[in-house]
Parts: structure tokens; sequence; C-alpha cells
């Protein structure tokens, strides 16, 4: 966690257990996406409102299990960013230790045609100073 800034906390709910009473594994998916959401709406938030992107690969590990009522601690940092595209970090963490780790690749959208675009400069600038900052 020493090298990440942002984190974002929640708990988890009884419907994200499956019957091994541990969280299902698709859930952890939507964490990062939740926290992904967070990490751009509370720190990096632009005057144009969110860039559009979307999710073209993740890669996931999987060391401890979560279950019902645990606080989790959602760790996102911005690690690359490309041309088109931005590799986002994440940790998932229980009372400091280490439950999942992820690496995804984001790429920034055209609304219009729905095709990659470049990253804006101005996001570009804001995430990279952001994320020196540490």
């Amino acid at each position: 966690m020493d090298n990440f800034r942002f984190h974002h906390e929640l708990r988890v709910r009884w419907s994200e257990v499956d019957g091994q009473q541990i969280v299902f594994n698709a859930n952890y998916l939507m964490y990062m996406d939740i926290a992904y959401a967070e990490y751009l709406r509370r720190e990096l938030v632009l005057s144009n409102g969110l860039p559009t992107t979307v999710l073209a690969k993740s890669t996931l590990q999987f060391r401890q299990s979560a279950v019902f009522d645990d606080i989790l601690q959602i760790w996102v940092k911005t690690s690359h960013i490309g041309r088109s595209s931005m590799q986002v970090d994440f940790l998932i963490t229980r009372d400091g230790e280490v439950l999942f780790e992820a690496e995804s690749i984001y790429v920034y959208i055209d609304t219009e045609t729905g095709r990659p675009a470049t990253v804006p400069d101005a996001w570009r600038e804001k995430i990279e100073a952001y994320e020196q900052e540490r």
C-alpha cells in the first residue's frame, strides 16, 4: 500500500458471498470498478467530467478470501499512461493484509465513434501529477 495514494473502503454485503461463505470471485471486479470510479470522481475529476474508458484486460491474483461483513480497502493507482490506454493497479486489503491484486488496462474511448482515442493531455497531466505526489 506504500505506493498507493488512494483507497476506497467498503463493507462486504451478504449478497456478495457464495455458498462457501466467501466473496464470490466476480465481485472483486465489481469492487475494482467501484473504487476506480471513486478514484476518478474524488481525486481526478476534470472540468468536463469523468473520462470515458472501457476495461480491455484485467489480470487477477487471489491471495485470501474476504467474508461477509469484512471492511475492505480497495487501493487504486495509475501506473502507466500510453497513447490511448492506461494501466491501473489495484490491491484489496483487510486490516493491512493483502487479499487480492489486479492489473487492469483501460482504453480511452471517443464517445461519438466508440473507438479508442488519444488520452486527453489535461487528463494525462492531472493523473501524472497526482500519482507523482506520493
